[in-house]
């Protein structure tokens, strides 16, 4: 009976061991993250010039560098919040062709992936697929559904996620009304 109690007791303490050993190196990993955590592109810096390939033809087109300004999309088909914005975008693309502004969605996605996500004429034909290299490179932090707004010059201008200030003036640019209050959009 003592053999017994003596083992249960040496299983007990080997597993909480095991659990502490577990959790300590979980935490050591997470702060290795937080520390080596990539930064944000700096506004009013220089954006890396990326190529890319439209989905709908396959063409390779250059998103930044043409001396136009531009807006680089980051929508992901597994966010959910990201498919909600669809309709927006559709909406918003004549209004930019017509301000001279490009909108690129960009994506290291697969092609069958996004035509699935995209099914409208009008976007499929702003889709841009780049490496996962590239895509690291313009959306450091893997943000969805986010933007980059780059003037002519290639400068970053803005950086955030769609719907946030920043975005709503754009859209109230090219509706040509006054700027939203992100609480009004909340509640509409």
């Amino acid at each position: 009976m003592e053999n017994q109690i003596l083992y249960l007791a040496l299983a007990v303490l080997a597993f909480a061991v095991a659990l502490n050993l577990k959790i300590s190196m979980a935490v050591l990993r997470a702060s290795r993250r937080e520390r080596d955590a990539p930064e944000l592109l700096p506004t009013g810096q220089p954006v890396p010039i990326v190529s890319a390939r439209k989905l709908h033809d396959g063409k390779t087109v250059q998103l930044v560098g043409n001396g136009q300004a531009t807006v680089l999309l980051f929508l992901s088909s597994k966010c959910p919040k990201c498919r909600t914005k669809l309709a927006e975008l559709e909406e918003m693309i004549p209004l930019a062709d017509q301000a001279g502004l490009a909108i690129w969605l960009v994506s290291e996605e697969s092609a069958w992936r996004l035509r699935r996500f995209v099914s409208s004429k009008t976007l499929l034909a702003r889709v841009a697929r780049v490496s996962l290299q590239h895509y690291k490179a313009l959306n450091v932090s893997l943000m969805s559904p986010g933007y980059l707004f780059i003037n002519h010059e290639d400068v970053l201008e803005a950086i955030g996620f769609i719907g946030d200030e920043n975005w709503l003036g754009l859209r109230a640019q090219l509706n040509q009304e006054a700027p939203i209050n992100p609480a009004q959009e909340s509640a509409a």
